[in-house]
């Protein structure tokens, strides 16, 4: 196993210090994966003082373990994942743990790094990665409390965010110029520094317009039981084995609140509304199983509760781009 702990506080420093552990090196910013330990490459930049990014496009020969330990204050990072797993992909938190042994992990992850977060891939994993951090110097200067507020709540859910934010269409033509960008060219750096701004203001617009509907007027805010009902909800709609929409009826009553006052609440929180939500992991199970190679069109449009494989192709395309039978041949 390769191990990694590190301080995260510049990632052209996580980088440097990486290099020097393993005796490679830093050329142009980037370092190559020698052939002993895989293949591929590690490539690390700042965009300013107090906003740096990393690019991890590799494979490892072995099980690759990051362990990255918390700061004293409050910065935040924005990790953009879109992994094959060989075998497993293991996340370990303050309070929890995931194993992943999907065939494939297509997430967007929001945490703090006053937090200590353990990242393990197995071996043979196509790792590839864009993860953005934002200094505790410039979220202290930068965000208003109100918003600040909402950020810490929102990260200290732990690793109960890592599959809410799935990597959709839009920010998936972005993640294909970082990853497709030829390192060495002289406008590389700026080709980068260009998509990795896009797709986080992407991402955080998204996330405060949700916040500002959700907290624009105090009497708005959720209540505590509120939030855990909604995450009850959400919970719900994201299991893998939902194959059917549960009738708004049953959603109420596991909420204990009156059907418009959960669509109405779970559209400000989750930004979609209750079958959208649904119909968006489903797609993504959908998604998995036909890049497994192991499942027919027919048969995965089943399996997530597609009767009419047209109305499933037509619901794939508009969510990913391509048709299921086009991402079964690819």
């Amino acid at each position: 196993m390769i191990r990694y702990n590190f301080q995260l506080t510049n990632y052209r420093s996580v980088l440097k210090e990486f290099a020097r552990l393993f005796n490679l090196e830093v050329k142009k910013k980037k370092v190559v994966i020698p052939p002993h330990m895989g293949h591929g490459y590690v490539y690390a930049s700042n965009i300013s003082k107090d906003i740096s990014y990393i690019v991890i496009n590799s494979v490892m020969k072995h099980d690759l373990m990051l362990v990255r330990k918390k700061t004293a204050a409050f910065g935040l990072s924005l990790s953009f994942n879109q992994i094959a797993i060989s075998d497993f992909v293991k996340l370990s938190g303050k309070h929890d743990s995931i194993t992943d042994t999907s065939s494939y992990l297509n997430n967007i992850y929001l945490s703090s790094t006053n937090t200590e977060l353990e990242l393990t891939y197995s071996a043979g994993s196509d790792i590839k990665i864009v993860v953005v951090l934002f200094s505790p110097t410039l979220i202290k200067k930068s965000v208003k409390k109100a918003i600040l507020l909402n950020l810490q709540l929102y990260t200290d859910q732990g690793l109960q965010n890592m599959y809410r934010e799935p990597i959709t269409f839009a920010y998936r033509s972005l993640l294909d110029d970082i990853f497709n960008n030829d390192t060495d060219s002289p406008i590389s750096n700026l080709v980068l520094h260009n998509r990795i701004l896009v797709l986080t203001e992407k991402f955080l617009a998204a996330f405060l317009e949700r916040d500002s509907k959700r907290d624009s007027v105090k009497s708005r805010k959720l209540k505590e039981k509120d939030a855990q009902a909604l995450m009850d909800v959400e919970e719900i709609l994201s299991k893998a084995t939902l194959d059917k929409f549960p009738s708004i009826a049953v959603l109420s009553k596991t909420a204990r609140m009156s059907s418009t006052k959960l669509k109405t609440k779970f559209k400000s929180v989750y930004g979609m509304k209750l079958y959208e939500y649904y119909n968006r992991n489903r797609l993504e199970k959908a998604k998995d199983l036909l890049q497994s190679g192991k499942y027919s069109v027919k048969e995965v449009g089943m399996d997530i509760g597609f009767s009419n494989l047209s109305n499933f192709a037509k619901a794939f395309k508009k969510e990913f781009g391509i048709l299921p039978n086009e991402m079964l041949k690819s």
